[in-house]
């Protein structure tokens, strides 16, 4: 997403039509999703800070368990247009209470992170 190295435009998506793909609920900012996402980060076990790695890109959107608020409160501190919540839990309600006043939505999918990202280049690619 963004340019690709060639300069051609790579396919970007809306927070919405992530959603609609993903069959995810938006918890908050329902407003936003519009946002277009240029780029995509997974959040997983990281031996990076959390804000050093998801500073390296913007307008993004981070996809991660649910289970993990130290990823998502980082995320939050960075140019993040959603987060995608994995595996069926709601963020903890720090969490959505700081995505809410950085106009940040979050998005809570059922599915495992691998099976996301899957999906998500699927919408990509259609």
């Amino acid at each position: 997403m963004g340019p690709t190295a060639e300069g051609q435009p790579r396919p970007v998506l809306s927070v919405g039509e992530l959603a609609k793909h993903l069959e995810g609920e938006i918890l908050n900012c329902p407003e936003r999703s519009e946002d277009l996402v240029e780029s995509l980060m997974v959040g997983a076990l990281s031996v990076d800070s959390g804000l050093d790695y998801f500073g390296r890109k913007t307008n993004k959107a981070v996809i991660t368990r649910g289970d993990r608020p130290d990823l998502q409160m980082a995320a939050l501190e960075t140019s993040t247009k959603c987060l995608i919540l994995t595996g069926g839990i709601s963020p903890m309600p720090i969490v959505l209470h700081r995505a809410t006043e950085k106009g940040v939505p979050i998005i809570t999918v059922k599915e495992d992170t691998t099976s996301t990202l899957k999906r998500i280049e699927e919408a990509l690619g259609s």
